[in-house]
């Protein structure tokens, strides 16, 4: 405390000796400091500019609304670069604000259809529910595939359709607008990618989506072989896809060799179904089926008359026993007949074989290898030394390499192609040719003066503060040195670096002197003190003084 107290008060007399213009000049040049210490604080050192929501990429089709928020609200100090936003740093709290106020924030995805459900009333008619739940559909697609890669804006319709009839089937279709980034075009995976993705969302066929390249072709939804469409076409897209995985294993296994370019070809069954039947007969028939049929046939003659008298007459029961024993008079006939089918086959095998087609018969691969490549095997067989260059072979050894390296090259993927009938060396299914590769042209660094003035560009607000604010200090300190100290405190400094003797004869001197001035002590009193301190001196003054001449 007694620190800050002698500093407060050293300050205060250096403010006091000052002129009225000295003390407005240095107040304002303290105000200056203290300003540009606080804009260094609040504006730090690194840029003035920063990009909006974290340098965040928006949609061309947002980029009006969001500008419009921005006039509304009064900020101009923005900058468009490509689809991102720069704005002067400190104020991203007022530029988001001014989104918000403008609904004017970019939307993620179920945005459309959060508003859908609370904006919903229950005195909405069903059918009036599905058309908003379709158009809310519709902006949240659009905003999907604008979010995928390579695509700049992109815009969805749907329509349902019922035909006539008892039936009344409903017919669903769907057409997709897709803008690029600049002039891109869309890849078929692309294109199948957002037909999957909008067939989905409604529940319909992915044919019946129609994709619109505004930067390329439309590709017609329908039946992929009735509409020529190269998309759908089942050969075609296994072709390329079975190229494609050849492709990057290749790719794989070649990965040393730097700048090596791969191409596959494979040609297919263009059967998409096999169905073969053997059949194998034996020529020794073999019974299957075995029919008998036997008939009986027999006839009993009567006797030439009855038993006459009462016994004739009476009841069977009585009758029985004479009845036996007139049957042998009678005739009696009977004849037996069979008969036999028998139904035979030729014995054999049936044999039923359904095999899938589209499948790869031949594959083929064409290697491109850059002349750098030997040159540099070369090199790593013949080393150079420490102090020396690095060497180059001559004609005769660069060929001995490359033909080394090709035979090694076709041997280390051939196993990886598949076997075809008739070839039994899997080599000359791969071919390698050797390309001049074309050194590209070395982009210029920039110098120490061009880095100079983009830092200087970047930093110069920075920097002039911290120069106003230096220039301020050094004006602070040349006008403190220029002040005249008070004689009293040079006299107290000097008192205080001399020695005792030399501080009482200056005390003294100055009480002698201070009796010619009308704030000092009388002279009567100057005598009193000369008396007390030094007799003989004051006796000898006296004598002097009153022995000289008036």
């Amino acid at each position: 405390m007694d620190f800050l107290n002698k500093t407060f008060a050293q300050v205060t007399d250096l403010f006091q000796s000052m002129t009225p213009g000295a003390r407005i000049t240095a107040g304002l040049l303290l105000a200056l400091v203290v300003i540009s210490v606080g804009y260094l604080f609040t504006h730090q050192v690194s840029g003035t500019d920063v990009y909006l929501l974290g340098a965040k990429s928006f949609a061309a089709s947002d980029l009006p609304a969001m500008e419009a928020a921005f006039a509304k609200a009064g900020l101009n100090s923005y900058e468009l670069e490509g689809t991102k936003i720069r704005i002067p740093r400190g104020q991203q709290s007022e530029y988001i604000a001014a989104l918000a106020d403008g609904n004017a924030l970019p939307p993620k995805f179920g945005d459309f259809l959060d508003e859908l459900l609370k904006g919903e009333s229950p005195f909405v008619s069903t059918k009036q529910r599905q058309e908003r739940l379709k158009i809310a559909k519709q902006k949240e697609l659009s905003l999907i595939i604008r979010s995928m890669e390579g695509i700049e804006n992109a815009a969805v319709l749907y329509e349902t359709q019922t035909e006539r009839g008892f039936n009344g089937t409903v017919v669903k279709t769907a057409s997709v607008s897709v803008k690029p980034l600049g002039s891109r075009q869309l890849d078929q995976s692309q294109v199948q990618k957002i037909r999957y993705v909008v067939a989905s969302a409604f529940a319909m066929k992915p044919e019946n989506v129609t994709v619109a390249d505004l930067n390329g072709q439309v590709y017609a939804g329908g039946d992929p072989s009735q509409s020529g469409d190269v998309i759908g076409d089942a050969y075609i897209a296994r072709k390329r896809a079975h190229e494609k995985d050849w492709q990057i294993k290749i790719l794989s296994a070649l990965s040393y060799v730097p700048g090596v370019n791969v191409s596959i070809l494979v040609d297919l069954d263009k059967k998409q179904v096999h169905q073969s039947e053997e059949v194998k007969h034996n020529p020794k028939p073999v019974p299957v089926k075995m029919i008998e049929e036997e008939r009986t046939h027999s006839q009993e003659g009567g006797s030439s008359g009855g038993r006459p008298g009462f016994a004739s007459q009476q009841p069977k029961a009585n009758a029985q026993a004479s009845l036996a024993n007139t049957r042998g008079a009678g005739t009696f006939e009977e004849d037996n007949e069979s008969k036999t089918q028998t139904f035979s086959a030729l014995d054999g095998t049936q044999t039923t074989t359904k095999e899938v087609g589209l499948t790869p018969k031949r594959v083929t691969a064409t290697i491109g290898i850059p002349t750098s490549y030997f040159v540099k095997v070369w090199q790593e067989r013949n080393p150079a030394g420490a102090d020396e260059e690095a060497k180059s072979p001559d004609q005769a050894e660069l060929d001995k390499i490359r033909q080394e390296e090709i035979a090694k090259i076709r041997e280390y993927v051939a196993p990886l192609l598949l076997p075809v009938e008739g070839i039994t060396d899997l080599t000359d299914l791969v071919t390698v040719k050797e390309f001049q590769d074309i050194t590209p042209a070395e982009i210029p660094v920039p110098g120490a003066g061009d880095k100079a003035l983009s830092w200087l560009g970047q930093y110069w607000a920075t920097l002039g503060m911290l120069g106003l604010a230096g220039f301020s200090l050094l004006m602070l300190r040349s006008m403190t040195r220029a002040t005249p100290a008070a004689p009293a405190s040079a006299q107290t400094k000097g008192s205080s670096a001399a020695g005792p003797e030399q501080e009482e004869e200056e005390t003294r001197v100055k009480s002698r002197l201070s009796r010619f001035t009308g704030s000092g002590p009388s002279l009567r009193d100057e005598l009193s003190g000369l008396v007390s301190e030094d007799p003989d001196a004051a006796a000898n003054i006296l004598r002097a003084w009153i022995g000289s001449p008036q």
